[in-house]
């Protein structure tokens, strides 16, 4: 039996949803909830980096301006709390008795909408809007030359009225952007935080020389390479000793090495860069020192006869990773966002998209664009949730619902909404390539020694595994799509279950819809809840399962317009 929500007779505590704490008054008793909006802010008091003002002095009138507050000396990070009203927290309240809540916040809107299309960006897409506080009294002109907010936490929590701060429910929780002063308001834009994972990847060599690079490479990104990656092209930092960096730290091992498709023999690993010169190597061979992320090659002649490339098994530090789902873990570890990430989301996605694979980076590129092309490659999302937490998915086939959305309960209002081209309005055929060649060459400039598999491999830059299609569909739609994407998977079968899978989620002929819900019933969703929906048009009349793909909140508002899929 699913849980209908009404307006008129379901009290909200019926609906037993764990991320609604707040949900503890019945709609049905005619008493409308009293809905506050809190936002903390926590910028560094002192130089923001632009030192065009002196820092903020709290004198007594700010103190009162300014809720809450002690002076604190300058370099320090100084919360600020404000609210849509003043609020002042009870006595007894478990987190911050008494805590002074100022009201001034004028407008703030937030949407999270997940990616529909394989082809989409594959961060969660977030529209964040400007958080306006009222200054029309002009107290708070002096915070762009006092509080440096870029990159500091920002809050906005949910509350009903009188509740301990404690049962507040998130809405935003990210990071500032800049200060927007304006005509009687004082503006902030905001990010979510994957914004933190805007920063590089690779590490640079210095130009000192050894393997710190020569001088000519001062400020060159040094390559990196996770997960199991073919063919990953090197260059030499040390001709005289044939010395070539693989990856910018630990890595697990070099299975292979080639020169124009020339095999090298393996000799063995060395703990250090310098017992890896002190090696014994003779035409041909190749030695590792996997701790520094280093290799060693002999020429087979008198020079190298093309570039050097390798099939690495790439970054170990704290343990080699492969999956799609791990590697994207291990990429955010190292923008430092290894705290914040769910782990459980992690280890499902990992069960549910097996298989190792590979990814090779030898220029520069944002963590967080790396993340994006991981999860490209496996047709799944990633972004952060509404407490902060960055998750990883994939869009799924609506399940079992548990919340039915009909005409005069909990649905004001349905309109079709469009999907994007790429799957609409069924896709007759999906393929998946995987195992990427990352130094193509023509057959033609192989040596002649190479064998045939070497020559087929290195000639084409993916294979494809069996494609997933239906003809009938192509028949009934003859301009219906077809998928194809670039795995990182290092083996057929799994790309061609994720090929299988592609085709089951896109061979139906889907829809999109817009539909307006009270605030209490959108504050009781999440983005890929699955819902039952009912409208006496647009399709829906025989009512469909669902899934919520696009949730916004609005300060200002008591209704929220979600997108549901399906």
């Amino acid at each position: 039996m699913l849980d209908a929500y009404s307006l008129d007779t379901q009290p909200l505590d019926g609906l037993g949803v764990d991320m609604v704490p707040w949900v503890l008054t019945s709609v049905g008793t005619g008493r409308a909830i009293d809905y506050m909006y809190l936002v903390d802010l926590y910028p560094w008091q002192g130089a923001n980096g632009v030192a065009y003002g002196a820092p903020l002095v709290l004198d007594a009138g700010m103190l009162d301006a300014l809720p809450g507050q002690e002076e604190q000396p300058p370099g320090s990070t100084v919360p600020l709390y404000f609210a849509d009203r003043g609020y002042l927290t009870a006595p007894i309240d478990s987190i911050a008795p008494r805590r002074l809540y100022e009201g001034r916040v004028e407008g703030f809107s937030v949407e999270r909408r997940l990616p529909l299309s394989p082809t989409d960006n594959r961060r969660v897409a977030g529209t964040f809007g400007r958080l306006a506080l009222r200054n029309d009294d002009g107290v708070l002109d002096s915070l762009p030359d006092g509080f440096a907010i870029q990159g500091r936490r920002v809050v906005v929590k949910r509350i009903v009225r009188g509740q301990d701060l404690s049962e507040a429910v998130p809405v935003f929780d990210g990071v500032g952007v800049a200060w927007e002063p304006g005509d009687g308001v004082m503006g902030l834009t905001v990010r979510d935080r994957t914004a933190l994972a805007d920063l590089s990847l690779l590490p640079t060599y210095g130009g000192t020389g050894g393997k710190d690079g020569p001088a000519a490479w001062s400020g060159k990104p040094m390559p990196g390479v996770f997960g199991i990656g073919r063919w990953v092209p090197l260059e030499c930092y040390d001709t005289a000793l044939g010395l070539f960096r693989c990856h910018f730290r630990r890595i697990k091992s070099v299975l292979a090495l080639w020169d124009k498709g020339g095999a090298y023999t393996f000799v063995g690993d060395y703990p250090t860069e310098a017992a890896l010169k002190a090696a014994s190597l003779t035409d041909g061979q190749y030695a590792t020192c996997c701790a520094e992320g280093l290799v060693r090659a002999v020429p087979a002649g008198l020079s190298y006869a093309g570039t050097i490339t390798a099939d690495i098994e790439g970054d170990a530090e704290g343990g080699y990773v492969e999956t799609h789902a791990e590697i994207a873990a291990r990429l955010l570890e190292i923008g430092g966002l290894g705290g914040i990430v769910a782990g459980g989301t992690v280890t499902s996605h990992a069960a549910y998209l097996p298989g190792a694979c590979g990814f090779a980076w030898t220029s520069q590129i944002t963590v967080g664009d790396a993340v994006s092309a991981v999860m490209q490659s496996c047709a799944s999302w990633w972004g952060d949730d509404r407490t902060g937490m960055i998750r990883l998915g994939r869009l799924e086939e609506p399940g079992v619902p548990d919340l039915e959305l009909v005409p005069g309960s909990g649905l004001l209002d349905v309109t079709p909404s469009t999907l994007p081209a790429s799957i609409s309005p069924a896709v007759w055929r999906s393929t998946v390539q995987y195992r990427r060649c990352h130094s193509v060459i023509s057959r033609d400039a192989i040596l002649f020694s190479a064998d045939e598999a070497t020559k087929a491999f290195a000639e084409r830059e993916y294979r494809e595994a069996p494609p997933a299609a239906n003809s009938l569909i192509l028949s009934r739609y003859p301009t219906a799509p077809e998928l194809s994407i670039k795995s990182g998977f290092d083996n057929p079968g799994p790309a061609s279950d994720l090929a299988s899978y592609l085709q089951a989620l896109y061979a139906r002929s889907r829809g999109a819809w817009a539909c307006e819900v009270p605030l209490a019933v959108a504050a009781s969703l999440w983005l890929g809840r699955s819902i039952w929906l009912e409208w006496p048009r647009h399709g829906l009349a025989q009512g469909r399962s669902v899934r919520v793909v696009a949730l916004p909140e609005d300060v200002g508002d008591r209704t929220a317009t979600i997108i549901v899929w399906g």
